[in-house]
């Protein structure tokens, strides 16, 4: 868990101290990263949204996907969502050890502000999306405003979702393939 969130809030390199466990989560999200941006549905949503998103449409795409993967859950997964996510939390703070700085404080601002149930509804999108902006606006020092980029997901939502049902077997399929045998033991099936 720690490993596969570590690329999304610690720029930079991996680094050769972490944990073997967190490692081999940290690449095989980079490994399914690297499918997603070359994936020909994934690109098929990014071009709904490249031309008022631009650079972003891709982050905007992978967070639509969450969003219906949320929605859906147990469409793909038995566990319910709300006890995956419990779940999740409590490996957060459990590995909270394992964590190169910064992302003990991110996983916890994460796990106070239920971002991961955020992601179920229109309204939870957007709140994450503003939350966001600010974040890359301080980091830029230019504003930048995604939370507008949830009018996309309301006006494409079922295509978005459509797409997403075609692209995630074949993700899940591609890591259970590829990811050691720690990381496809927790994978959504």
């Amino acid at each position: 868990m720690v490993g596969n969130l570590l690329p999304d809030l610690v720029p930079g390199p991996l680094s050769k101290d972490l944990d073997p466990e967190v490692l081999a989560g940290a690449k095989n999200h980079k490994r399914v990263d690297a499918f997603t941006d070359t994936h020909p549905v994934f690109a098929r949503s990014r071009a709904r949204l490249r031309a008022r998103h631009g650079r972003y449409s891709a982050i905007l795409t992978d967070m639509f996907y969450d969003h219906v993967l949320a929605r859906e859950w147990d469409r793909y997964h038995d566990e319910p969502l709300d006890d995956f996510i419990d779940r999740a939390h409590a490996a957060l703070v459990d590995g909270t050890g394992l964590m190169p700085d910064p992302m003990p404080a991110v996983t916890g601002r994460m796990i106070e502000q239920d971002w991961l149930r955020s992601y179920a509804s229109v309204d939870g999108m957007q709140r994450i999306l503003k939350m966001m902006s600010a974040r890359f606006s301080e980091r830029l020092g230019r504003p930048v405003e995604l939370d507008h980029a949830v009018e996309a997901l309301r006006i494409h939502g079922g295509e978005f979702a459509d797409d997403f049902h075609e692209f995630f077997p074949e993700l899940t399929e591609y890591v259970s393939r590829t990811a050691s045998p720690t990381i496809t033991e927790g994978l959504v099936h």
